[in-house]
């Protein structure tokens, strides 16, 4: 081989083989290089027709899943065009997982309730409002009885009729008429029957209206003045006895009592003085078992039936008022007082304290329900991480896909 190569045709030849491939190599070099970004030419373009020019305006395209996806500049052109390989579909496995996770997810209840009240705003201090139809504390209302009331009987209802018209500030407070309910007292008091407490006033049309007052006596004379005893407490009534000589008779029962108990015979033994047993000191005995027992007996009566206070049907009396007179709280039944003897402010005052035991407590629900939601949702923000965490370990390492292509720039020959 060195021999063939010492031949000086053989050299020439291999001169001329070299100055050839470096005078091809020269005249690539001087040709200009293709712009990267440059449009393309259209393929069926026309000779002497001038080229469209090139828009680098996006197509839109709407593409389905799993479709080939294909993107071009253009889109009054067939240019190259670059293609997009679809996503290759995840593991059966990790589909299953994934969409049961999210299956999870939907059917899982909200952390936070739908609604949650909380209010933590301070409320103003209770401030009662006057009456606009009113009468004072004090006031005496004339009334009437209807019916008897006795003092042996202290069931016996209190019934009157309101006989004169109150008026305050020229407006109608009571009008005359009224029924008036009430009862009486412990007892009597001397010549009198106390009544005291609470006093219901019916309008004719049946609304109730309850007061607290006490009852006065109210005598008027023929004069147009009053006695001295009107005003005094209790009503005024005559005192009854079924029988005056009740009293002697329970002293003389006592007497004799004493006498028949002195009367029998003794005799001194260790236990000091001891009755005989004979028929004399049985009958002495007998005697004054039975005196004591009708003592008792006319004691009993007399404290009841036999002394009590009678108040007739017609007697006068006063109603003295305790509290407010307001007839705008009557009502049907006394509903609207509650059937007691209650203000209005007293009623508005109760509405308040009750609203604000109910303003207290939803604010306690609402706190512990926000507390509670807050809870819920950290406790589903830890199991979401611990599942997103699952899905990374068991989700396979991707590979790239096989027949994913890169475009390479095309070269024009000269």
């Amino acid at each position: 081989m060195m021999q063939q190569l010492q031949k000086p045709a053989v050299q020439m030849m291999l001169l001329v083989v070299v100055v050839a491939i470096a005078g091809v190599a020269f005249y690539f070099s001087k040709q200009p290089a293709a712009s990267v970004n440059a449009p393309p030419v259209a393929k069926n373009a026309q000779p002497g027709t001038p080229a469209p020019e090139a828009s680098l305006v996006a197509e839109s395209k709407t593409v389905n899943l799993g479709d080939k996806r294909t993107a071009m500049m253009g889109s009054d052109q067939q240019v190259e065009r670059f293609v997009v390989p679809p996503k290759k579909p995840a593991p059966p496995s990790l589909i299953s997982s994934s969409s049961a996770a999210q299956r999870k997810k939907a059917e899982k209840p909200p952390p936070f309730p739908k609604l949650v009240h909380v209010s933590n705003a301070v409320t103003e201090p209770f401030v009662p409002k006057a009456p606009k139809l009113f009468a004072p504390r004090g006031i005496l209302i004339k009334a009437a009885l209807v019916i008897t009331v006795d003092s042996s009987s202290l069931q016996t209802p209190v019934l009157g009729l309101v006989t004169e018209d109150v008026y305050w500030n020229h407006q109608l407070v009571l009008p005359a008429g009224t029924q008036v309910h009430a009862k009486a007292g412990k007892g009597r008091i001397r010549d009198r029957i106390e009544v005291a407490g609470g006093f219901t006033f019916i309008w004719e049309d049946g609304r109730e209206y309850s007061i607290s007052g006490v009852a006065l006596d109210h005598e008027r004379l023929s004069d147009d003045t009053f006695a001295i005893t009107d005003g005094s407490a209790g009503i005024k009534g005559i005192v009854v006895q079924n029988d005056q000589y009740a009293q002697v008779k329970v002293l003389i029962a006592e007497a004799l009592q004493g006498i028949m108990l002195n009367n029998r015979q003794q005799f001194q033994s260790i236990y000091g003085l001891v009755p005989q047993n004979t028929t004399s000191n049985a009958a002495l005995g007998g005697g004054a078992q039975a005196a004591s027992a009708y003592s008792k007996l006319l004691t009993t009566q007399l404290s009841q039936d036999l002394d009590f206070v009678r108040v007739g049907a017609g007697t006068q009396f006063y109603i003295y008022t305790t509290d407010v007179f307001e007839p705008d709280m009557a009502s049907i039944a006394g509903l609207k007082q509650k059937n007691q003897p209650l203000n209005s402010w007293q009623l508005d005052e109760e509405t308040y304290a009750k609203a604000q035991a109910e303003n207290a407590a939803q604010n306690q629900q609402g706190a512990a329900a926000a507390a509670e939601a807050e809870k819920a949702r950290q406790q589903q923000q830890t199991t979401d991480q611990i599942q997103q965490v699952r899905e990374l370990i068991s989700q396979p390492s991707a590979s790239p896909p096989a027949d994913s292509t890169t475009p390479t720039p095309s070269s024009s020959n000269p």
